[in-house]
């Protein structure tokens, strides 16, 4: 049977109380947005019990038999039917938080998101060969060997040198042999290695370099295909080699091409997607779209006045939220701050300089810092997995009483990624502001001219679609969740104009 290696991302273990006992367990803490505990429990099954506090930020777990952890991540060796449930259980979340290694590299786990397994973007994802480590199997609860068979690659600095041989594969079991031999073990590359000009024989009949390793069918993406060229240049690549070989054989500088004239590119047209007929379920775009056209939308108007004549700035609500702690020598206490999917995307602190540059610190690196509140439960706020350095600051310091204040803004409120599916944020002044921000966002997004005239449908038929929802928030911040779904906004504007809750503007 095939055997495959997969990599649960984890932020290792911890003591918690478990809710049900009242006694303090080991559990391993893991994020609360990905899909890392909806797999495990669909793995360990019986053998798996979750333990999170009630309030927690982060969920627990917790895992009876041996357990594999290395760089952060949980391995375990599954089976083709295991790999299926796992598949199946991260298709329901945005983010598998589970990869796995096929062909030398890490792979994704298909989620709502990419139907497909899809390579780790940015710093996400492990990044260390798993063949040296022994995983354990969720079904068994032993370790097993992270590969079959044993290789031997041999390496020097240069032909002078005595080389080196590296043996990959099931070493596990011959450790006392390889020892016994002269092989001495790397615990950087987890691997063990034998220098000299030769191998010993004894050595040698262990390496099994010709067993062929056997390819499960996969969902791994094939390589690109190069398109197609357009008749124009297909036709200036033909002049230009003909020139290059009257070049060649005359010699003389070829005569210069003519013109071609482009070929004019064709209307694009939007269709909208039908609506079913009677009797029929609708969608969330779908009734989004009747709600809002029940709706009588009005105009958007201008104030009469701006809120600031004085400038272009607007006060942010703030409020005493509690006070930061994570490690920290100081009082810094926190005025307002938003989480969305376990990840803070705005925070506002203030107090001496040395505390709050610290908090700013471990933010920046990933680490937890948490919120204490007065009569609620503790608040653990998190740049989330591989989001390090994501936060733009903003900082005023009163020298003569000693005070900092510094608001930070995940860059995913900054600089919004419209290229695919993600996730961006309102801060909200006004209903004018609002409005006129989400208007911009989709402007940006869709393929499709927005005029000012639908800005009040955008903002309906968006919060009706959850498109557009409240993020969770405290100190009187007023945020708000904007979801870069290209295709859904074009359907939102496409199903207006046909239904006619929304209509092209006249001119003249």
């Amino acid at each position: 049977m095939v055997h495959q290696i997969v990599a649960i991302d984890t932020y290792g273990s911890q003591r918690v109380t478990d809710p049900r006992t009242r006694q303090v367990v080991s559990a391993y803490k893991l994020g609360y947005s990905s899909a890392v505990t909806a797999i495990l429990l669909a793995l360990y099954e019986v053998r798996a019990r979750e333990v999170s506090p009630k309030g927690a930020s982060y969920r627990y777990l917790q895992l009876d038999g041996e357990v594999s952890v290395r760089h952060g991540y949980l391995l375990l060796m599954v089976t083709p039917d295991e790999l299926a449930k796992a598949e199946c259980a991260a298709r329901d979340y945005p983010r598998a938080g589970a990869y796995l290694w096929r062909d030398g590299r890490w792979w994704e786990l298909p989620n709502s998101r990419t139907a497909a397994y899809a390579e780790p973007i940015g710093s996400a994802g492990p990044r260390f060969d798993p063949t040296g480590f022994r995983p354990v199997s969720p079904s068994s609860g032993e370790r097993e060997s992270g590969a079959d068979g044993i290789t031997a690659e041999r390496s020097r600095r240069s032909p002078g040198e005595t080389p080196w041989w590296w043996l990959k594969g099931d070493t596990y079991p011959h450790r006392e042999l390889l020892r016994q031999q002269g092989a001495r073990f790397s615990g950087k590359r987890r691997q063990w290695y034998w220098v000299g000009w030769e191998l010993p024989s004894t050595i040698l009949a262990l390496i099994d370099d010709a067993k062929p390793q056997p390819v499960p069918d996969s969902d791994v993406p094939p390589q690109a295909v190069a398109p197609e060229m357009s008749p124009a240049l297909a036709a200036m690549v033909e002049q230009a080699l003909a020139e290059d070989d009257v070049q060649e054989q005359s010699g003389l500088p070829p005569e210069p091409a003519p013109n071609l004239e482009p070929e004019a590119p064709a209307i694009r047209i939007s269709r909208p997607t039908p609506f079913p007929t009677e009797g029929e379920p609708l969608d969330a775009i779908q009734t989004a779209i009747r709600e809002a056209k029940a709706i009588s939308i009005t105009p958007p108007t201008r104030p009469a006045a701006p809120i600031r004549p004085t400038g272009r700035a607007v006060p942010i609500a703030q409020a005493y939220c509690g006070e930061l702690t994570g490690s920290i020598t100081g009082q810094v206490y926190c005025y307002g701050w938003a989480i969305h999917d376990g990840v803070c995307v705005y925070v506002n602190m203030g107090g001496p300089r040395s505390g709050v540059e610290a908090i700013r610190a471990k933010l920046s690196k990933g680490e937890i810092v948490t919120i204490v509140p007065e009569e609620a439960p503790a608040v653990e706020l998190t740049a989330g997995e591989g989001n390090t350095g994501m936060y733009h600051a903003s900082l005023q310091t009163i020298p003569e009483a000693r005070f900092t204040s510094l608001i930070l803004l995940h860059d995913w409120a900054v600089h919004p990624n419209y290229g695919g599916a993600a996730t961006t944020f309102i801060l909200r002044t006004s209903e004018e502001q609002a409005q006129a921000k989400l208007r911009h966002h989709v402007a940006q997004l869709v393929n499709l001219p927005v005029f000012d005239a639908w800005t009040s449908f955008l903002w309906q038929a968006g919060h009706a679609a959850m498109l557009v929802r409240p993020t969770r928030s405290a100190g009187g911040m007023d945020l708000l969740t904007v979801a870069l779904d290209a295709t859904a906004w074009t359907r939102l504007i496409t199903g207006g104009l046909e239904q006619g809750a929304i209509a092209l503007p006249r001119v003249g």
